[in-house]
């Protein structure tokens, strides 16, 4: 599955509160350039500087508003929030003049948090003219008083003409700069896909290995995929976390790799001796799982290990509650319905109806109570399941 888009859609969403962020800095600057004004140290007129600190305020808490309180993160969003902000440093540059050239490029400089050139080449489409406005307006209002810039002409020779010239320049620069972090952000989810992909069908590879161990298991693991799949999407998991663990689902038995035909075909009840040598197959399955690299596999790791535990604590390990993984707490239950379901060497298969009310049953004893609660709520689904898949000797009638 591919989940290249959501990991840039992630980077957006984290580049918001970066600027967000920023943004709450440049508070703090305004602040401190009114408090610097009151000092003496600047010489900007009261009224327009007030003014524009009381707008810039407003203006660069707005970010934090849209994106980390009221969570309205969308492309639309980010062109206004830039729009403003290129307003704002028209704004600044105009009543505060030479106080605040930075501001000139702030707006450009903040597009480049973002992995695209459209927002750089946006914000310098729009700051261009600015640049030409709050020059005219700084003049007209009589904001600077030195030579040059107190004439027309020396305000477009000396000012317009070399600001743009600069801000040009600043342009270039964002251009490489998001360029170069765009080509970064999507080879990083090129190889987070090829890592998957790796994992995915080795995953595959060995599920099928483990299906053929064994006439009667089927597709028992694509059966205990699926089911691990929708109750994790019952229980709050987003889409990536149930594709992950039901595939990691398909680990559960990869220990029974280890473990003799003789004793996992044996049609008769296994002796104490049998049984520990079956119950064997989650250390074989950790032992062969846990020095894989990647996410999957560390997945696959627990559930193989933890799959028999019990939510009271009397499991193969004795693990209990809230400290068995959520994702083999999942695949335990899964397992157990398919197990019940399936005809087996040593059982003839339950009916569905039966084994609901075993597994209800056995709700905060066996298996954690929200667990068992999402089966409740999704038998119909598990029901649906257990027909896409049946094994080939139920359609043969063994």
């Amino acid at each position: 599955m591919n989940f290249s888009e959501k990991i840039i859609k992630e980077y957006r969403e984290n580049a918001d509160k970066r600027l967000a962020f920023v943004c709450r800095l440049m508070i703090g600057f305004m602040l401190l350039v009114a408090v610097l004004n009151f000092l003496g140290v600047f010489k900007i007129a009261p009224i327009p500087l007030y003014t524009t600190v009381a707008i810039s305020i407003l203006d660069f808490f707005l970010p934090t508003l849209l994106y980390n309180i009221f969570k309205i993160r969308s492309e639309g969003t980010r062109y206004i929030i830039l729009a403003i902000m290129v307003f704002q440093s028209g704004l600044q540059y105009a009543t505060l003049s030479y106080h605040t050239i930075i501001m000139l490029v702030f707006p450009l400089v903040l597009s480049c948090l973002y992995n695209e050139k459209k927002y750089v080449i946006y914000t310098a489409v729009l700051s261009v003219p600015m640049i030409v406005i709050s020059h005219l307006i700084a003049y007209y209002l009589k904001i600077v008083h030195d030579e040059p810039l107190v004439t027309l002409k020396g305000t477009f020779f000396y000012g317009i003409f070399p600001r743009t010239i600069e801000f040009l320049a600043v342009v270039v620069i964002c251009l490489f700069i998001s360029e170069r972090i765009e080509k970064l952000v999507n080879t990083l989810a090129t190889k987070n896909e090829e890592l998957y992909e790796d994992q995915e069908n080795l995953i595959l590879s060995l599920s099928q290995i483990i299906e053929n161990k064994s006439e009667n298991t089927g597709q028992h693991v694509k059966r205990v995929s699926e089911y691990t799949e929708v109750l994790c999407k019952c229980l709050g998991y987003n889409d990536e976390e149930c594709w992950k663990i039901g595939l990691a689902a398909m680990m559960h038995d990869v220990g029974k790799i280890m473990i003799p035909e003789s004793i996992l075909e044996k049609p008769g009840k296994l002796t104490a001796e049998e049984f520990e040598v079956v119950k064997g197959h989650i250390q074989y399955g950790k032992q062969m799982l846990e020095t894989s690299p990647g996410e999957l596999f560390k997945l696959s790791t627990e559930i193989a290990y933890q799959h028999h535990e019990k939510w009271d604590g009397t499991g193969y390990m004795g693990i209990k509650g809230d400290k068995i993984a959520p994702c083999a707490r999942c695949v335990a239950l899964a397992d157990v319905f398919d197990a019940l379901v399936s005809r087996r060497s040593y059982k003839k298969p339950w009916t569905p109806e039966e084994a609901y009310e075993e597994i209800v049953s056995q709700r905060g004893k066996q298996f954690d109570p929200d667990v068992v609660d999402a089966f409740v709520q999704n038998f119909d689904e598990f029901i649906a399941i257990m027909k896409r898949y049946p094994d080939e000797c139920a359609q043969n009638v063994c």
